[in-house]
């Protein structure tokens, strides 16, 4: 009896899965199942592992990377990717909480085998089992939190989103996320694999490869690109040099995730490049994103749209008000490491927003709403308005508590190159002046060469409180 993991291959076993541009190789459905089965007898023969065990693999953007993530679940094994620039520090505090039975810090340490039948002990994959493991950013507290999840649980997870999201086998999407990070393995790799999708695999993501990608985007008839937020604002910036004169085809979807994707960035965008940006949000310990926003306000708002009958979200904030965000999902994860879990309990996302119509509005962090001298101040309404003033890169309103005011805030900028900080004050100030209340403004502004953020562009707030 063929496995469901089998059967998702053997839908369309000819198709192009993955097109390789870097070396110029296409690789269909099939072949890349069987090339996953043969890397999966190299594990049991030569590297003695078996169910259950643990392996950390760091290596560059490839295709061998999935191949090697589809061994591991075809046996068994729990796979936990880690980032290529990861510290020695967070590197060591992963391995000694996992105690992982090998490393893989090189595609070269991954071979085939001749073989490419499994032996009879691993005919029948275990979809209940832990497979993956995905270690928290650090971008709240800096402690590592192994955000672990079955096999079952991300294909059905992804089989859910594309639903939801209404995608086919007759999209093209765009991998060059960090393959350690949930967009890059989910959004990436999983959900074109449950909808028989086409790949294509380029470069990590780096500033100066932004028009190689949109490029390519063009090129490859790519028709779902994810932008995180701060890439689209990246995008925005470099319109008068690194991007000029560049347009999108027609057929180009875009998807921002991993953060929130302020209302004056999503204008900006639409202005520059004629897309309206489609919001999803999602949660790494519920199995991945979860809303999309197939059709966003034009004007620009927090929605990030709406949801499926297998999740169910509680919120009892208001617009004026938001509240947090609790959510119940079928796609909860199988364990935390290094953490508490709660399950068959709502789970506090961390999140504030609100719900309008069967919509999730999403307005930031808990700590982002912060009640200044007894009124609520939105941290990311300020954000979103600075962020908005030309000559500023990026911004980020960090909120330190006050024996008098309960909490004051700190506005940390970054500004473009050659702009005067004198000027970038004074637009500052007439900023506030028109749209904040004296209560709103920032208390201190400090100018910044580089606010520090994760690969994936969110700032690490923690490490400026």
């Amino acid at each position: 009896m063929k496995s469901d993991l089998e059967k998702i291959f053997k839908k369309t076993p000819n198709s192009i899965f993955f097109e390789d541009i870097k070396n110029q190789k296409k690789i269909s459905f099939k072949e890349f199942f069987e090339r996953s089965k043969r890397i999966a007898n190299f594990l049991i023969d030569k590297e003695n592992l078996r169910k259950g065990d643990k392996v950390i693999i760091r290596i560059n953007h490839s295709v061998i990377f999935y191949e090697f993530l589809i061994a591991c679940a075809i046996i068994g094994i729990v796979v936990c990717p880690i980032s290529t620039s990861i510290t020695s520090k967070r590197f060591r505090e992963i391995k000694n909480l996992i105690k992982p039975k090998l490393l893989i810090f090189s595609e070269k340490e991954i071979f085939f085998s001749a073989r490419d039948m499994l032996p009879n002990t691993y005919s029948q994959t275990n979809y209940n089992q832990d497979f993956l493991i995905i270690f928290s950013s650090g971008t709240t507290s800096g402690r590592p939190k192994g955000i672990t999840h079955t096999l079952g649980n991300i294909l059905e997870s992804a089989q859910n989103f594309s639903i939801l999201s209404k995608f086919t086998k007759n999209d093209v999407f765009h991998a060059f996320w960090p393959q350690h990070h949930m967009t890059g393995i989910f959004n990436l790799f999983f959900v074109p694999l449950v909808t028989s999708s086409k790949i294509i695999l380029s470069d990590e993501f780096k500033i100066f490869l932004l028009r190689k990608l949109f490029a390519e985007a063009n090129k490859f008839n790519v028709t779902k690109l994810y932008l995180s937020p701060t890439m689209c604002s990246m995008a925005i910036n470099f319109r008068k040099d690194l991007l000029k004169n560049f347009k999108f085809k027609k057929n180009i979807s875009i998807i921002s995730t991993a953060s929130i994707l302020y209302p004056s960035t999503f204008l900006k965008f639409k202005k520059i490049f004629k897309k309206n940006i489609l919001k999803c949000y999602g949660v790494t310990e519920l199995g991945g994103s979860l809303t999309i926003d197939l059709k966003p306000n034009i004007k620009g708002d927090f929605c990030v749209g709406k949801f499926s009958k297998n999740t169910k979200i509680f919120c009892k904030g208001t617009k004026k008000s938001p509240g947090k965000i609790y959510i119940n999902s079928k796609f909860f994860m199988s364990n935390l490491i290094n953490s508490t879990i709660r399950k068959n309990k709502l789970y506090d996302t961390g999140d504030i927003g609100y719900l309008n119509k069967g919509k999730l509005f999403v307005l930031g962090r808990t700590g982002d709403n912060v009640k200044k001298n007894g009124e609520f101040v939105s941290l990311s309404e300020i954000e979103n308005l600075v962020i908005d003033i030309d000559g500023i890169k990026n911004a980020m309103a960090v909120p330190y508590k006050d024996e008098i005011y309960g909490f004051k805030i700190k506005l940390f900028v970054e500004i473009q190159d050659k702009q005067s900080k004198l000027d970038i004050k004074n637009k500052l100030q007439n900023s506030f002046n028109l749209s904040l209340s004296k209560n709103e403004e920032p208390d201190q502004v400090i100018f910044k060469n580089k606010i520090l953020k994760t690969s994936t562009g969110k700032n690490i707030k923690f490490l400026y409180q």
